[in-house]
């Protein structure tokens, strides 16, 4: 069976003027080499800006606890969840939101509002 050749390495003996070499690590506050500026690095999260996404608002037409129906025939049943679904336009490829309700009939089906009238 061949082995493999074991190496062993010494570290170098420390000499007492090796403290000079050290470069000090970064505290809260530095220069700025080129301007001479003190820059806190607190200040520099606030200073980021905040980016606000608005989304278009689409309202919805039937509130929570509404009672409505999901057929003509149907019992009413309570609004107990809505939310929307990206559905997408079929011609274009585009994506929409659509507003989608969940009721109190036991399953958890969501049903579309133009699925749904007011009771």
């Amino acid at each position: 069976m061949t082995s493999t050749r074991h190496l062993q390495y010494v570290a170098e003996e420390r000499h007492e003027d090796d403290d000079d070499e050290l470069t000090p690590v970064p505290e809260d506050e530095d220069r700025h080499p080129e301007y001479d500026d003190v820059f806190n690095r607190e200040d520099e999260h606030d200073a980021l800006p905040v980016v606000e996404v608005f989304r278009p608002v689409i309202p919805f037409v039937y509130e929570l606890g509404h009672r409505v129906q999901p057929e003509p025939g149907a019992p009413a049943r309570r609004v107990i969840w809505r939310g929307q679904l990206r559905e997408r336009f079929t011609e274009t490829g585009w994506f929409h939101r659509v507003n989608v309700y969940r009721l109190d009939d036991g399953f958890w089906d969501c049903y579309r509002e133009d699925e749904l009238q007011a009771a």
